[in-house]
């Protein structure tokens, strides 16, 4: 992998990045996917710095928090790296998400800066982060500046909020009086996550905790300096962002993809010579299954890691067009990347969910899910993990701080699996919970249930997930049950999700019911899930029940 930093745990992200340009200033840090752009890592840290001094300039500093509302481009990574100088909190947000999501964010991570594109891929973003803005004024959160990228008009952002452009602040020059205040224990990036409140929470991570991770990240997955990652996972997410910090940590080149289709990918792949991918089950799946693929578009691409159950399929289909994947595990609070097999083992033991520890300083176990007891190696229970890389926890979230973490301090994943190896390997099971995974997007149905509540005609909701055959990712349905003397069509129901959650948590169907399967419980009649999933499951690609 080359030369890394001596004392990883002690620097910040910025000081890696002077790493990579004093081995190789001139090595490509990034390019885009269609060829427009590249910056060198010597550029990459030039614009970086620009920025830095302009942010100060603005008056942030140690201790804010900024939100990056962009798709994947050279500009996320350097405000990235621009925070990183300035002991900035970075609070990606998915471009996908929905005014509400986004005000609750805005309002959880104590942004003061939005920054956005407000003509990115035709959607109107000016207008939605106006209405977000405002929604988290009226919670209490008043953000004081917006910074906006490219074109666009950038609208009237109501009085007393500074608007600036993104270039103004690549204009700026480092001046004797800057001050570069980031320390490696500085938290630096939160992850959403899904839980049981209606909106995600924010796993939090530290400069020094995620500067480590990227080098034992890139040293687990044999990343070198004349790799060629494709970045088409959101940065804002911990998969995505693992790989692109991954890939520089180890002098590579990362190929930045801001919206994926398969034909785009596939493009990407062959004309940007792409050697790396960190990818999902559903997007291998799709990719190998595009019409008219054929093998030269893919000479290049030589491994890759998935997130994935139901993979070994795809893993055989891989190594037909030279491909070796490798099943990983990973999360929003523990980091993607933190466990994988190795590239040399057999297609069965490279297919199975889960994966080695990727570094000593990680600990797995297994407990009884009821008693808390540790389960014998290879017997199931709830996984729980220690280590370097655990979240710092949730921001401005105690009550899932305290719930997330047992007595001796182990985090709980809420996964069932096996430990092996002496502790050193675990195996992936299932969710204990009802989780589902939405186009490779892990979604609690709390999230979309007490959304469809909040309708003035549903009184209780359900959201239920089956397999997906084709994608190896759940189809989510929802039932819902409405007041008394209220009428809801299904179709107005999904309208309901879509014009206010992102696009993956809308339900397949919506099912509006006068009453549903319940069994008496002392505490009160407990919906039947397991029924709903027996109906969702007959109703597959019908519309009836």
């Amino acid at each position: 992998m080359g030369t890394v930093l001596s004392n990883i745990e002690e620097h910040t992200m910025i000081e890696m990045l002077r790493t990579r340009v004093r081995i190789e200033p001139s090595a490509t840090a990034l390019e885009m996917a269609d060829g427009t752009e590249s910056v060198t890592y010597a550029e990459l840290l030039e614009r970086a710095e620009n920025v830095s001094a302009g942010l100060q300039e603005l008056g942030f500093g140690r201790g804010d928090s900024v939100a990056l509302w962009l798709p994947n481009s050279i500009e996320w990574v350097v405000l990235e790296f621009a925070a990183s100088s300035l002991g900035i909190l970075v609070v990606p947000l998915n471009t996908r998400y929905k005014v509400g999501e986004v005000a609750h964010l805005l309002k959880v991570g104590n942004v003061a800066a939005l920054i956005f594109m407000p003509d990115f891929h035709g959607i109107d973003f000016t207008t939605m982060a106006a209405e977000a803005m405002s929604l988290a004024a009226d919670a209490g959160h008043p953000l004081r500046m917006v910074i906006t990228l490219g074109g666009g008009v950038p609208g009237d952002f109501g009085d007393g909020l500074e608007h600036r452009r993104f270039e103004e602040l690549e204009h700026s020059r480092r001046s004797a009086s800057f001050e570069e205040s980031g320390r490696p224990g500085d938290l630096m990036n939160v992850f959403g996550t899904s839980g049981t409140t209606s909106f995600p929470k924010l796993a939090s991570h530290a400069q020094m905790t995620i500067v480590r991770h990227a080098h034992n990240a890139a040293r687990a997955a044999v990343l070198t300096e004349r790799e060629k990652t494709f970045g088409h996972l959101p940065f804002c997410g911990t998969f995505g962002f693992v790989a692109l910090v991954a890939t520089l940590a180890a002098g590579g080149c990362v190929v930045v993809l801001p919206v994926y289709t398969n034909a785009s990918a596939i493009e990407a792949i062959a004309s940007r010579r792409v050697t790396y991918m960190a990818t999902t089950e559903a997007i291998i799946r799709g990719i190998l299954t595009t019409e008219g693929l054929k093998a030269e578009s893919l000479t290049t691409w030589e491994r890759g890691i998935v997130g994935g159950t139901s993979v070994h399929g795809l893993v055989e289909e891989a190594e037909k067009y030279g491909v070796l994947l490798t099943n990983v595990y990973g999360s929003s609070e523990l980091f993607g990347l933190m466990a994988m097999w190795q590239p040399g083992e057999s297609v069965e033991v490279r297919s199975t969910p889960g994966g080695r520890l990727v570094e000593d300083d990680m600990y797995v176990r297994a407990v009884d899910p009821q008693t808390g007891e540790p389960a014998p190696e290879g017997e199931s229970g709830e996984l729980q993990f220690s280590g370097y890389n655990v979240t710092a926890g949730y921001l401005a979230n105690d009550a899932a701080n305290v719930a997330a973490f047992t007595a001796d301090g182990w985090y709980r994943s809420n996964d069932r699996g096996v430990v092996l190896e002496g502790g050193r390997a675990f195996g992936y099971q299932s969710r204990l919970a009802d989780t589902l995974r939405l186009r490779g997007y892990l979604v609690s149905p709390a999230e979309i249930e007490e959304f469809l509540v909040s309708h003035p005609s549903v009184a209780d909701a359900y959201v239920v997930g089956i397999p997906d055959e084709a994608t190896g990712d759940d189809r989510a349905f929802a039932f819902v049950r409405t007041l008394p003397g209220k009428h809801l069509d299904p179709e107005e129901a999904r309208a309901f999700c879509r014009d206010n959650l992102a696009g993956w948590k809308v339900p397949e169907t919506v099912f509006v019911r006068d009453a549903l399967p319940t069994t008496p419980s002392a505490n009160g009649d407990k919906v039947q899930k397991n029924k709903l999933r027996e109906l969702a499951a007959l109703a597959a690609g019908t519309s009836e029940v």
